[in-house]
């Protein structure tokens, strides 16, 4: 495999924007290769296994070239795919059901549809989370091919009819549910939160649906995610109040079933087509009943894609395509003549000529004869064709005008013979061909008049206006800046006072940087990791998928690419970094990936990364053993590695240990992440890897010698993170999982949904500010949230025997000393101080004269726990000298 060799690491900014544009945006002549392995295909087959899927594709990959965006763009989709599937296969490498969350947590009921009324949580007054952003579009901050909120699938306009800003307007996200917006795409509001993490595929109405009678219409959507293939359809769902509400159709999925559904066709209010994994199903009594119209050749043939002329209807799908020319005869559905029985998506429309037309996923475009049932070639494949194995492909033909989109979009004025590419996802300046718009075409079609287009794709809706076929350079209009459906990986927090200051990672839209009240676009591609640096924000780190670690100290305001830079070597596409508790410059990342894309090997570890102002300097505490999720507090990491080993690393450079009593867990228990006390670090928590019913989380006391099972009554679900709250009055656990996040106040006995509000969705990463005492949660698809864990907000004062009275004063704290009183007469009184992060500054008795000097303390806000065997309180101070 080729690779760049990065320019003099810590080189100024210049040199790293010249890095990543070789590394993630360089257009490079395609290399052409006969078939690449399919690696969602091959786990779609019967007794698919994923550990083999994986091995095989990455023997491919020694072929690839990472420095052609055709390749890159690929080895990025399967390092996704991987990692959303690490997560959820059986320990023997067998597919779980997608949604199967959704059902063990009462979501959907057996049959697959939406259960209405959720069971009541046991503790009343719950919190209520709130959406913190970004709630539109960043500042582009200079970034010519700029982020953007994120991927939508489809779109459906009920047009005003003389005022488009009075166009009512959906669109559906993979992981986002669907948004309307009722002013042309000003605004807009989220409508299906309680099933948003299992996505639109498509959103349509008939077409005698108006302005004037859509609140009394029918709405219809196919669920699902059919372009990436990573969540399976619960059927068709409907709404009949204008798409404010929906409801399960009878089409739907029980868990064994595990079906895609695809794109509709709404003939009427009561007739409806749609394809599905084994055919093509049929309504004719508005989703009462519905029978399979027509049945494909093959087991998984996946109809996907549809256009629709008259009583004409075509699908295509994974193999072949289907086609009827009156829809009225279920008998009438055939194949077209070509099926090849190979993996071939192809994107299909109708063009003005009334005819059908497809592109294939090598980029063909090909027009069907009815008459002889058979396709010819039209025009030339565009150059740099890529539909990314059929993720992204859509067509439109109008006149001797053909738009192809796919990776990029080109369109073509000569019926094909000739490409332009007008809609550029690469696009840097005036120079460049077209204009940008965001990468990675679904769904491509027409507005009023001749040259007026929309697209949904990775960044979102966008309109498109030609003024002549030749317009090399459209008008580009971004229509969803309003739509929370950014798909975070990470999240970083300023948790001081007057903290409103935030990063986060994106899937496929880098990262994103709040400070002074704007947020900010940065460079990543991927922007895996981030972190604040408490004591001073302005200062900020990001990570991207090739182990880059940028820097700004100005929060990334104005200096997108950051200050300086350094490349770790061994970290793997999906790694994980941590400031330290009490030393801001000072970063950790897990070092876990083994071997480079050749099968040679790299350093694996735990690496410590030091920034002193001018650069990153990293160091290696743990080689030669792998390393993946971990935490940090008091000194100390404790780092998951391979076989549930836990590795012991003390921050100070001393020699790491193993601790081996989760290797005894049983039960197929894969530990998956880990914190503990910073006050006591024989408590830890660990929590298991994918479904694993009953066996969810662990606790130790003796140091991990020892695990007991803490599930409770917790449903098996997707956990993705453990905290546990430091300095709390009892002992408080979060777990984000892919349905929202669980907490327990009483040691795991019971396990509680977290507040209201927080729609069911993936949460990849959770912070606690301890300042506002609010949890902060990263969402893959609806954007970052915020909800208050205060006592009171989790009802801890229900409990007894928790809280001493103590008063602290004065506090502000001027004069380095602390004092303290307490009503009760107490004895052996300790006391720790944590920052605003949960790290422990300072410890322990509590003198005669009950007062602490704070002078090794910088300005900040900290708690102060207060503490002997029986008791426990905790208050919050400011230190201001």
């Amino acid at each position: 495999m080729k690779t760049i060799t990065p320019p003099k690491r810590n080189q100024k900014k210049f040199l790293f924007f010249v890095f990543l544009l070789l590394t993630f945006f360089s257009v490079s002549i395609f290399s052409q290769r006969i078939e690449k392995y399919n690696f969602k295909s091959a786990a779609k087959k019967e007794k698919a296994n994923y550990f083999k899927i994986i091995a095989k594709k990455k023997e491919e990959f020694k072929t690839y070239d990472l420095n052609n965006i055709n390749d890159l763009k690929e080895y990025k989709h399967f390092n996704r795919w991987a990692e959303y599937w690490r997560l959820r296969v059986k320990p023997d490498g067998s597919f779980t059901d997608e949604n199967l969350a959704f059902y063990n947590a009462g979501i959907l009921d057996s049959n697959g549809k939406i259960v209405r009324i959720e069971k009541k949580s046991n503790i009343n007054n719950q919190p209520t989370w709130s959406n913190i952003g970004a709630q539109d579009l960043p500042d582009a901050n200079g970034y010519s091919n700029y982020p953007q909120m994120g991927r939508l699938n489809a779109f459906l306009r009920i047009a005003h009819p003389s005022d488009a800003t009075k166009d009512v307007l959906f669109v559906g996200a993979p992981n986002g549910g669907i948004w309307k917006s009722t002013d042309g795409g000003a605004t807009w509001s989220a409508k299906l939160d309680n099933v948003a993490g299992i996505g639109v595929t498509d959103i349509k109405t008939a077409s005698t649906t108006n302005f004037n009678n859509y609140t009394t219409k029918p709405i219809y959507i196919s669920t699902g995610d059919y372009d990436a293939e990573h969540v399976k359809s619960i059927g068709v769902l409907k709404s009949t109040d204008g798409g404010e509400t929906f409801s399960s159709t009878n089409l739907t999925f029980a868990l064994n079933q595990n079906k895609l559904t695809g794109d509709l066709v709404v003939v009427d209010d009561n007739t409806v087509f749609v394809g599905t994994t084994t055919g093509i199903s049929k309504t004719s009594d508005g989703g009462a009943n519905w029978t399979e119209a027509f049945t494909g050749q093959f087991t998984n043939v996946s109809y996907g894609r549809m256009a629709i002329s008259g009583t004409k209807i075509m699908y295509s799908g994974f193999w072949d395509i289907a086609f009827t020319n009156d829809y009225t005869n279920d008998n009438n559905w055939k194949i077209t003549q070509g099926a090849s029985g190979n993996f071939n998506k192809t994107a299909v429309t109708v063009g003005e000529d009334g005819l059908f037309y497809i592109q294939d996923m090598s980029g063909q475009i090909k027009k069907y004869d009815e008459n002889n049932n058979s396709f010819s070639n039209v025009g030339t494949i565009p150059a740099e064709y890529n539909s990314q194995q059929g993720y992204n492909q859509a067509l439109i033909v109008k006149n001797n005008m053909m738009i192809s989109g796919e990776f990029n979009g080109t369109h073509s004025t000569d019926n094909g013979n000739s490409w332009y590419r007008s809609l550029n996802g690469y696009w840097d300046d005036n120079s460049s061909d077209g204009n940008y718009i965001h990468s990675d075409h679904h769904k491509l079609g027409s507005l009023d008049g001749n040259l007026k287009f929309w697209s949904v794709n990775d960044g979102g809706l966008n309109y498109m206006t030609y003024t002549s076929n030749s317009d090399q350079k459209p008008t580009i209009e971004y229509k969803s800046a309003k739509t929370i459906v950014t798909q975070h990986y990470s999240v970083a927090i300023n948790p001081n006072v007057n903290g409103d200051s935030y990063m986060v990672g994106n899937q496929d839209n880098d990262g994103f940087s709040k400070i002074d009240g704007v947020w900010y676009a940065l460079a990543l591609g991927d922007g895996i990791e981030t972190a604040i640096n408490y004591n001073n924000p302005n200062v900020r780190y990001g990570t991207n998928q090739s182990g880059v670690i940028i820097k700004s100290d100005n929060g990334f305001k104005g200096e997108r690419n950051g200050d300086y830079w350094t490349q770790l070597s061994g970290v793997a596409f999906n790694h994980y970094m941590e400031l330290d508790r009490t030393n801001p410059s000072i970063l950790y990342v897990n070092a876990g990936k083994g071997t480079d894309d050749d099968g040679n090997p790299l350093p694996t570890g735990f690496y410590k990364v030091v920034d002193d102002g001018t650069q990153l300097t990293e160091t290696n505490m743990d080689s030669g053993t792998k390393t993946y999720k971990f935490n940090t507090h008091a000194n100390l990491v404790l780092a998951i590695s391979d076989n549930n080993v836990i590795r012991k690393i003390p921050t100070d450079g001393s020699t790491p240990s193993s601790i081996n009593g989760a290797a005894n867990i049983g039960n197929n228990v894969t530990i998956e992440s880990i914190d503990f006390s910073a006050s006591n670090s024989n408590l830890i928590y660990v929590t298991s890897q994918g479904y694993n019913k009953g066996n969810k989380v662990f606790k130790s006391t003796d140091g991990g010698i020892n695990f007991t099972n803490i599930s409770g009554n917790l449903p098996d679900v997707i956990i993705n993170k453990i905290l546990y709250k430091q300095a709390a009055s009892s002992t408080t656990l979060f777990v984000a999982t892919n349905i929202g996040v669980y907490y327990t106040i009483d040691d795991g006995q019971n396990w509680t949904k977290l507040g209201a509000g927080l729609p069911n969705v993936d949460v990849k990463d959770i912070e606690i500010n301890y300042t506002a005492d609010k949890l902060v949660a990263a969402t893959f698809g609806r954007g970052l949230w915020a909800v208050d864990i205060s006592s009171n907000a989790l009802n801890i004062h229900d409990l007894k025997n928790v809280f001493i009275a103590l008063n602290i004063y004065p506090n502000p704290v001027t004069n380095n000393i602390l004092k303290i009183t307490t009503k009760e007469n107490l004895n052996n009184l300790r006391f720790e101080i944590y920052n605003i992060v949960g790290g422990i500054v300072k410890k322990g008795k509590l003198n005669s004269t009950k007062e602490i000097n704070t002078s090794s303390l910088v300005n900040n806000v900290y708690l102060i726990r207060v503490f002997n065997d029986k008791y426990s309180a905790t208050k919050k101070f400011l230190l201001s000298k």
